[in-house]
């Protein structure tokens, strides 16, 4: 019998979109021929991961609920010692950092998915001079790079030219969805369970978490807008399935500015796809994203989509029916809201669902990303 590749996932944030990330593409996975550990904090959506992964050959190996990058420096030093990893997959610029050292020491290949933008700001100063140089090191030992936009390579680029300059060390591979989970799911009955009365209350879907890049600030001021407008104010409820640091923050700033009689809070969901059925509108007022999965969801739902044109989600919402508003722009997204409050475009996205099925589907994501894994474990065996 071939023994079974063993790989390690380090993973800072086993939340959000990078949580999704692993479910829609390692689920895929033969589990005949692939074993896995995850090496993540202890957290609530790290069991729902858990169970996601449940058909595969997996360990979970938990840390602290807020682990240092020491402790995750020390865990994976002290995993890869054991000499049973073919490869280790971090997620993140910290998941990379804590294990290119490792990976480079103890020769093991190191594929590094990169699910965050870089900006001039996080290298100001000495400290930040430092950072670069230390991200700098570990980028050019880790193995292959795996872009999931090409906005991201070029953000990548922007900074580390070099590390973007050496033939196949960056490979773009975009994200994907499970499409047939959108295309098959029911339409949750909103209205009922948040007891609205009456069909005329315009339901509008922010399905983010509480982290100032996903710009739910501009939502809220466009709300606000909106609700200045007698016509509109009594028409408008958000429907919040959010999470993150900030959320008591965000539900007492919005009763202190008088508007949280517009929106609702759902508690978390796993699985969202009855929900953006439900919904009128989905926004996404995002100020930077990599290759964002909400968007993709949305429109194999069908559902109309509002959002921004930052980078990452502008290349995904590309050709797409999606109303496209600058970013940071709260009148602009104000605008967009009444347009598809006074026109009807339901008809247009559920034309478009089977398309936006077929494009984003994750298939083709998953085949790219194990063919690149192989070839890496391949090199590495022959060099070994």
């Amino acid at each position: 019998m071939v023994p079974k590749l063993k790989i390690l996932l380090v993973v800072r944030w086993p939340i959000g979109g990078i949580r999704t990330f692993i479910r829609y593409v390692y689920r895929r996975f033969d589990a005949t021929k692939y074993q896995f550990t995850i090496l993540a904090p202890e957290n609530f959506e790290l069991d729902i991961l858990a169970q996601d992964l449940a058909s595969l050959d997996i360990e979970i190996c938990r840390l602290s609920e807020y682990p240092s990058t020491f402790e995750i420096f020390t865990s994976v030093l002290r995993l890869v010692s054991s000499g049973r990893f073919n490869l280790i997959h971090s997620h993140g610029f910290t998941s990379a950092l804590c294990s290119a050292f490792p990976a480079f020491i103890f020769r093991i290949p190191h594929i590094f998915t990169s699910h965050d933008m870089l900006s001039a700001a996080q290298f100001r100063g000495f400290s930040g001079k430092l950072k670069r140089l230390v991200i700098g090191l570990a980028l050019r030992s880790i193995t292959s790079i795996h872009l999931v936009s090409h906005d991201a390579l070029s953000n990548l680029s922007e900074f580390y030219p070099f590390i973007t300059q050496q033939k196949g060390k960056c490979v773009v591979i975009p994200n994907g969805i499970e499409s047939s989970i959108f295309t098959n799911a029911k339409v949750k009955d909103l209205r009922s369970e948040l007891k609205i009365s009456g069909q005329s209350c315009f339901l509008i879907g922010f399905l983010g978490r509480f982290m100032a890049p996903k710009g739910f600030c501009y939502l809220v001021e466009a709300v606000e807008r909106l609700a200045q407008s007698e016509t509109l104010s009594s028409q408008i409820k958000i429907v919040v399935l959010g999470s993150g640091g900030f959320f008591l923050e965000e539900k007492a700033a919005l009763t202190e500015r008088g508007l949280d009689q517009y929106f609702c809070f759902l508690p978390f969901s796993a699985n969202v796809a009855e929900i953006i059925k439900g919904l009128d509108l989905v926004v996404i007022p995002s100020i930077w994203e990599t290759c964002p999965l909400l968007p993709m969801e949305v429109l194999a739902c069908g559902t109309p989509l509002l959002s921004s044109d930052c980078i990452g989600l502008r290349e995904v919402v590309r050709g797409t029916p999606a109303f496209v508003v600058p970013s940071k722009n709260a009148l602009a997204i104000a605008d967009g809201i009444k347009f598809f409050m006074e026109n009807d475009r339901r008809v247009q996205f559920s034309e478009f669902a089977p398309e936006a099925a077929r494009r984003y589907d994750v298939g083709e994501s998953v085949r790219a990303l194990e063919s690149l894994i192989e070839s890496i474990i391949g090199s590495a065996s022959v060099t070994g």
